[in-house]
This record gives C-alpha cells, sequence and structure tokens, in this order.
C-alpha cells in the first residue's frame, strides 16, 4: 500500500470516529412506565415535537439528529404525567429513572445538562427567600464562568423579568459566537433589537382581540391602577397566578385596580376553557399568535407569568411583580 493510500485510510477512520462520536444518542432506563408507552422529545427553544421513541421492559432509546449542537428539549409522555427537561448534546447520553423520580432522573453524557443542574442547584438555591440583586449576581457569575454554553443563554432569555435591556446587551456580548448564533442565542439577539418601554417609561397601547371576539384598545381596559398579566392555558405556573390574581381582584378592584389579561395561546378552545375553569372575570384578550403575538412581542415576554403594573398616567411602575412584592406595589399605588 502506497503512503498516500495509506494516508488516506487514515483519514477516512478518523473521520469516521469523529463522526461516530458526535452522533447523538440517548438510553434511558425507567421504573414504572408500562410496555409499549411513547416517550417524545419536544424542541423547547423551536417548539414542536422532533421524535419519539417506545418504551419496552422499562428500557428506550433515541438515536435522533439534532438540528444544532446542543438541544433543550422536553422528554414526556403524551398524558404528562411524566416529564422532564432536558439538555442534548450531539454524543451518547444515558438517562436513568429507575428510583421512579422521572423528573430528576440521573443523566449523564451532556455538559450542558450537568451545566443546567448546577445552575439550579446554586444559582437558583433558595429563590424564593433571596432577593432579585442576589439572583441576578449569581446568574451574571455563572455567565462569565460558563460564556460557551448554551444554558448561559438561556438564562439571558429569562432575564427580562428582572434585567433591563443594557445589562442582557452587556451579558450577550460575553458569549461565544457558537452561543450567540444558536436558536437560544439568536432569540436572545432579537429581543434587544426591540424598542421596549422600561419602567418610569409610558406603556404601549394596542388593539387586540377579547374573548368575544371584539376588538379593544388597552387603553379602553384601564384604570387607576392596571396590571397587564401575560400568561398561556397550558403553563401550570400562569394557572396558580390566576388563583392569586382572583383573590388580589376581589381584594383591590372596589379601589380602581384593572387586570388585562393577555394569553399567548394559539388555540381557543384550549384559552376558553383555561377561563371558565379558572372562574377569571376581569378582561380577557389574545390574538391567538403564540409568543409571536403583537404585545408578547412589543414588551418583549418570553415567558410566563409574566406582568407590568401602570398608574393611571399610563406609566410602567413595575414589571413582573408576583404575590407579596405584586400586592404590597399596589396597596402602595392605591393609597
Amino acid at each position: 500500500m502506497t503512503s498516500k493510500k495509506l494516508i488516506i485510510l487514515c483519514l477516512i477512520t478518523v473521520n469516521t470516529l469523529v463522526a461516530q462520536k458526535n452522533e447523538f444518542s440517548l438510553t434511558g432506563k425507567t421504573s414504572d412506565i408500562e410496555d409499549n408507552t411513547y416517550l417524545y422529545f419536544r424542541d423547547l427553544a423551536n417548539g414542536g415535537n422532533i421524535d419519539s421513541a417506545l418504551v419496552r421492559n422499562n428500557t428506550f432509546k433515541f438515536t435522533t439528529t439534532l438540528p444544532e449542537p446542543v438541544l433543550f428539549v422536553m422528554l414526556f409522555k403524551k398524558d404528562k404525567t411524566k416529564f422532564t427537561e432536558l439538555w442534548l448534546e450531539n454524543r451518547p447520553m444515558t438517562f436513568d429513572a429507575t428510583k421512579g423520580d422521572f423528573k430528576n432522573a440521573v443523566v449523564t453524557g451532556s455538559r450542558n445538562h450537568s451545566l443546567a443542574k448546577e445552575m439550579k442547584d446554586k444559582v437558583y438555591a433558595n429563590a424564593g427567600e433571596i432577593s432579585d440583586d442576589i439572583k441576578n449576581q449569581r446568574e451574571k457569575d455563572f455567565i462569565n464562568k460558563h460564556p460557551d454554553a448554551l444554558v448561559s443563554a438561556y438564562i439571558l432569555t429569562m432575564a427580562n423579568r428582572r434585567w433591563n435591556q443594557q445589562e442582557i446587551a452587556e451579558f450577550y456580548a460575553k458569549l461565544s459566537p457558537e452561543i450567540q448564533t444558536s436558536s437560544i442565542g439568536q432569540k436572545v439577539a432579537k429581543f434587544l433589537e426591540k424598542d421596549m418601554p422600561e419602567i418610569g417609561e409610558k406603556y404601549m397601547d394596542f388593539e387586540i382581540s377579547n374573548k368575544e371576539n371584539k376588538t379593544q384598545k388597552l387603553s379602553e381596559l384601564t384604570g387607576e391602577l392596571t396590571l397587564i398579566q401575560f400568561w398561556s392555558s397550558t403553563c401550570a405556573g400562569s394557572r396558580m397566578m390566576n388563583e392569586k390574581l382572583r383573590k388580589i381582584y376581589e381584594d383591590y378592584h372596589p379601589d380602581g385596580l384593572n387586570i388585562i389579561s393577555i394569553s399567548k395561546d394559539n388555540s381557543r378552545g384550549n384559552w376558553i376553557k383555561a377561563i371558565n375553569e379558572d372562574n377569571i372575570t376581569w378582561p380577557q384578550c389574545s390574538n391567538l399568535n403564540g409568543w409571536d403575538g403583537e404585545v408578547f412581542q412589543a414588551y418583549g415576554v418570553s415567558s410566563t407569568p409574566s406582568n407590568i403594573l401602570i398608574d393611571k398616567n399610563g406609566i410602567i411602575i413595575g414589571k413582573n411583580l408576583m404575590s407579596k412584592d405584586l400586592k404590597n406595589k399596589i396597596i402602595e399605588n392605591l393609597n
């Protein structure tokens, strides 16, 4: 064999090994899923189911071709009794839920999944007991430490709940080029292109359809104090927030508080069903365009539940206020 042929053969062998190394697979073990049950992957960045696998003897295997080097997905049963979030990478991965805790299964083979667990355990530890300033600093420290991780871009997609655009732009610039151009990174870039009103600025008025399918302006629904609440019928957090808002509305609507709920739903049926189930009596609006809805885009809303609070002059005085903080802000501005 000539040296030239030998070199070519070696290159082919190396390339084959690299290709094999870069092929994604997820081999899983569970403990209480019936045979012939399907599990599904849903792309959480771009939407849509991308693959399925059949469970037999409490084992399953995915060999999906990933559209990106790292993919953030939900793994779930169709009835949603089993679900969890995973960060997939182009390499062999394992999933072990043999102890019965599907949501907190042991996952190996993905650096980003390990970093996501670190983020959950360290960045958001005791999240309900610490101030926003501490949470913000933990997030910033994480991004500074891991600028080449997709998880860092994901933090920025959620950061608009507490960060202003300038802060998000500063940390987006620190991400590696590969992460900036990922699907999640592109969502951050798109968010930064928008001219969104901040606290202290006047809110933007829009025309939007109500649940009777009639068009109204937001300004027609405002009061002495107005909470614009962004939600979804499929978001558990939104549904829990509706329950809390019912009490707030009962207590403070007589004093001048109005609430306008704007849903990101695509399905009118699901939207109306959730309104009825949650016994919501304040104005409900949606153009049924999902995240692409004009109001969602204009205000840069990328997660639910979210909200903005505006005073009688139309000035934004709060964003993403939850539970106790929301109630205190309402009391402060109605007295």
